[in-house]
């Protein structure tokens, strides 16, 4: 670019150089440091100021504007320097190139006025300061940046020109007379005493040319060394903060100059390489530094199991509706139930959705006649029920447009890809669903600044029209657990006859071979099927508890009940009633629904050939006074929920993020 070539290092020491030769030449003196630096600080300073005003010419115009104003200005400079009013040089130097340099002696004066307004009252003091606000202060002139045209002392060269043809002159005379034999001694005198004057003030002059540009060369060159070096020492310390282990820059351009390859002819006899750098199998090759770093993508798996929310004190989210959290450090107090992925992503560049598997269990429930007063609802109406189904992310925002509203709020369109069921034999074991968007993309790209961090995502699943997948919830409250020993007619239980999951004289012996778990709201037989594995929290015991046996019974049944393995599902039934006069009926009602969930009591291991249930706490449990089973039928729990494991969505997702790739900056020789 033409800016680049009017502010490089060369094209400014091309100026230097010009002015310091034009300025020794008309002063017929060189210049000494302080003077050789303030011209280089004058130099730059209206380099920068040219090309301010007038950037789009040409170099070569710019130049010749440049060198015009440093000229003039510098030759005031000299000027001031001269004069004795009791301001030294380095007052000039401090004092700085441009506007405020020439007009520095201005400055004195409001400086002045305020320390003699400190003495004066404060009558006096206004009246001065009025008045100086009265004042018209006449606008500064204009610099004029042209080159001047008049003579301002002989040049050198004139000088030699002159001194020359006077030579070429008397020659000619003297030839002239020595010819026609006229010469008289004062005359040849005076001739000789001419040439002699002629001949040293040629030397001279000729002396003072050479002199001062042979210096001007030499200070124009350590110059050009000393910033080449500091270059240098910007760019050494600059790589060992990056590269603390790595090796020192080479140095040797201090010595060959501003070159990347050194020349093959100097090269070859190790000519102009000092002898500290020179090495026979070195490689003479300076790299330089990028200036750019490099970043490479990382791609990351994404894996969000619904089951992970906070489902015991968080009901209103479901398994199709539900949030992730991304930062661990929001996490609630308490429980630590809610999805929260310990990786914290940073940088993100793209976010793929890539599948959902949902359970294929009945999203809704059809009643529908057999006969006069006979039902049935046996129909599975799950997700392969709609051509596709929705999936909404609010914070990536839309993927895909449609003609309605919720296709146009929706991050992606999953169609069915696959599905496996269990080999139970169960006909409600349905297996699940793996929907992907088929075809499509479904992404959210950051471009061209990525995303600094992920602090959530919200998953909502929904049908072709917008609605939710599914109100059906996932959790149930706990009202009320009966343990099978106490299910007999000899204990009170009058209305067990329509169940064959009651007392069994052969197997409840030392405790329950099963409980019901009775739920505060009916069901319908889709949410909680036989074959599912159902996990309890957070059981409470409402006062009084049991006392005696039943502390000891209880100590072992919670652990049991609430274990994170979770417990099959059995069967599902209908409880009817509480207490002693409960009526219990396997399956569920006609409607389809159902209130109780039967699992199975604690056993031993088959192993030793026992197939009765454990006596918790090393007590039978007989449905005596204080045990644990007494406790359970006349009293209701609180507090406890459970959730349904096997319908649950699992959502896959790829997160591409950028890291710097350090093989891009390593240095051939650590590879």
């Amino acid at each position: 670019m033409a800016s680049d070539a009017y502010f490089s290092q060369k094209n400014e020491a091309m100026l230097q150089r010009v002015l310091y030769n034009d300025i020794c030449r008309r002063t017929g003196n060189t210049l000494n440091e302080r003077q050789a630096s303030r011209l280089m600080k004058t130099v730059k300073y209206y380099m920068g100021e040219v090309h301010r005003v007038q950037g789009n010419k040409p170099v070569n115009t710019l130049n010749s504007e440049v060198l015009s104003a440093t000229l003039s200005d510098y030759l005031m400079y000299l000027e001031r320097s001269e004069r004795s009013d009791g301001r030294s040089v380095v007052s000039d130097i401090e004092e700085g190139p441009g506007p405020q340099g020439p007009q520095g002696q201005q400055q004195q004066g409001p400086q002045k006025q305020i320390e003699d307004r400190s003495r004066q009252d404060v009558g006096t003091a206004f009246s001065h300061l009025q008045a100086s606000r009265q004042e018209s202060k006449s606008r500064p002139p204009m610099q004029d940046f042209r080159i001047s045209l008049q003579d301002e002392g002989p040049v050198p060269m004139d000088v030699f020109e002159r001194i020359k043809k006077d030579r070429e002159e008397e020659a000619t005379r003297v030839s002239i007379t020595a010819a026609t034999g006229s010469t008289i001694k004062e005359e040849t005198t005076i001739t000789t005493f001419t040439q002699k004057q002629t001949q040293q003030t040629f030397a001279e002059a000729t002396d003072v040319f050479a002199r001062g540009s042979r210096r001007a060369e030499e200070e124009a060159e350590a110059a050009f060394a000393e910033r080449e070096r500091a270059s240098l020492q910007a760019r050494a310390a600059a790589s060992s903060q990056v590269f603390a282990a790595a090796p020192p820059p080479d140095m040797r351009s201090l010595y060959m100059g501003d070159r990347e390859t050194i020349d093959r002819s100097r090269n070859r006899n190790n000519e102009g390489i000092p002898t500290e750098v020179r090495s026979s199998g070195s490689q003479l090759l300076i790299t330089r530094e990028p200036d750019t770093m490099a970043y490479k993508e990382t791609e990351l798996n994404l894996f969000v199991y619904s089951g992970d929310r906070d489902w015991v004190s968080n009901s209103l989210e479901t398994r199709y509706n539900f949030t992730v959290n991304f930062d661990p450090s929001n996490l609630p107090s308490g429980l630590r139930l809610n999805p929260t992925s310990t990786v914290k992503f940073r940088n993100i560049v793209r976010i793929e959705f890539v599948k959902a598997i949902v359970p294929g269990e009945g999203l809704d429930l059809m009643v529908y006649k057999t006969g006069a007063s006979a039902y049935a609802s046996d129909n599975n109406m799950n997700v392969l029920s709609y051509p596709y189904i929705q999936v909404r992310i609010p914070e990536l925002d839309n993927n895909v447009y449609g003609t309605n509203n919720s296709v146009n709020s929706a991050f992606g369109v999953l169609q069915y890809d696959a599905n496996w069921i269990s080999d139970s034999g169960i006909s409600t074991q349905r297996g699940f669903l793996a929907m992907i968007p088929k075809f499509l993309k479904c992404q959210k790209v950051y471009s061209p600044t990525p995303l600094a961090t992920l602090q959530k995502l919200s998953f909502r699943f929904e049908r072709p029209d917008g609605t939710l997948l599914s109100k059906a919830p996932d959790t149930l409250d706990i009202a009320q657990i009966y343990p099978t020993v106490a299910m007999s007619v000899a204990n009170g239980f009058t209305n067990i006859v329509n169940t064959f999951y009651r007392y069994d004289s052969a197997v409840d012996t030392n405790a329950s071979a099963y409980y019901w778990i009775q739920t505060t709201k009916f069901f319908n037989h889709w949410t909680v099927s036989k074959g599912d594995r159902i996990v309890v929290k957070n059981l409470t015991w409402p006062a009084p508890q049991p006392t005696g046996v039943g502390i000891t019974q209880m100590s072992e049944f919670l652990p049991y009940i609430q274990q994170d393995a979770g417990l099959i599902v059995v069967d599902t039934g209908v409880i009817t009633g509480t207490g002693l006069t409960a009526t219990f009926t396997n399956s569920y009602n006609s409607q389809g629904y159902a209130n109780a969930i039967i699992v199975r009591g604690k056993f031993a291991d088959p192993d030793t050939g026992v197939f009765t249930p454990v006596a918790l706490g090393g007590i039978v449990d007989n449905f005596a006074t204080n045990t644990l089973s007494k406790y359970l039928v006349n009293n209701t729990l609180s507090a406890g929920r459970l959730l349904n494991q096997t319908h649950q969505v699992q959502v896959s997702m790829r997160v591409i993020t950028r890291e710097l790739d350090s093989t891009g900056i390593l240095r051939p020789d650590n590879l």
